[in-house]
């Protein structure tokens, strides 16, 4: 069977492969608003803890965030970091799947605000742990809300919000997907980008050439 791809769908394929696998830095500048909240994790750590928005810097953008890696510490910079489905987020020994990203899509629909309290924000992220790291995960004290807020979502009726994962070195975090909003690379990304895939759709047409000849 012989099928045809035209060049422009497929520079388009090339530069969607190329865009979405390159790595790119995270920068968690603060976790602001917060609560000091004590938690403990089975085999990894028991302890006081900042639980609120993350104020990142996700490739140079500026994007509030929630960690869904109760497993690792975060990093203040790192390179390596790639964006994924949620579902295929945390890094192991976390544990996300389809229904559970699903669940933190309609708490983020349901719940989440860039006005949120101290208190509102701890309790959002509370509960994005509850969600990831199931029976794990317990914290000591006041939940901020955290038990409320997934009982509420058997009765949210409302569409998901669209959330993606970043995953790396350090603990892996959940953002609104700003790349559907966001314009194409600079100029010169993006005339690189497509020196690099018409190069190779003409070493394609060289050799199908060649194998007609």
């Amino acid at each position: 069977m012989k099928f045809h791809i035209p060049r422009l769908a497929a520079v388009s394929l090339l530069l969607v492969s190329v865009v979405t696998t390159r790595a790119f830095v995270v920068q968690e500048i603060s976790i602001t608003p917060s609560k000091v909240v004590p938690i403990s994790v089975t085999g990894f750590y028991t302890g006081n803890v900042l639980a609120g928005i993350n104020q990142l810097l996700v490739d140079g953008v500026a994007a509030n965030g929630f960690c869904i890696d109760p497993f690792h510490f975060s990093l203040a910079s790192s390179d390596g970091y790639q964006f994924t489905p949620l579902a295929n987020a945390p890094k192991a020994p976390g544990t996300m799947g389809a229904l559970k990203a699903d669940e933190i899509s309609r708490l983020w629909a349901m719940a989440y605000s860039p006005s949120m309290t101290a208190a509102q924000a701890a309790g959002f992220q509370i509960a994005i742990w509850e969600i990831v790291g199931g029976a794990s995960f317990s914290i000591t004290g006041s939940d901020y809300g955290a038990s409320a807020l997934i009982s509420s979502l058997g009765s949210f009726t409302g569409p998901g919000a669209s959330l993606v994962g970043l995953t790396g070195p350090g603990q892996d975090y959940v953002i609104q997907d700003f790349r559907r909003t966001t314009a194409v690379p600079e100029s010169g990304t993006t005339a690189a980008l497509f020196a690099i895939a018409l190069s190779a759709i003409a070493v394609v047409d060289r050799r199908v050439r060649a194998a007609r000849n």
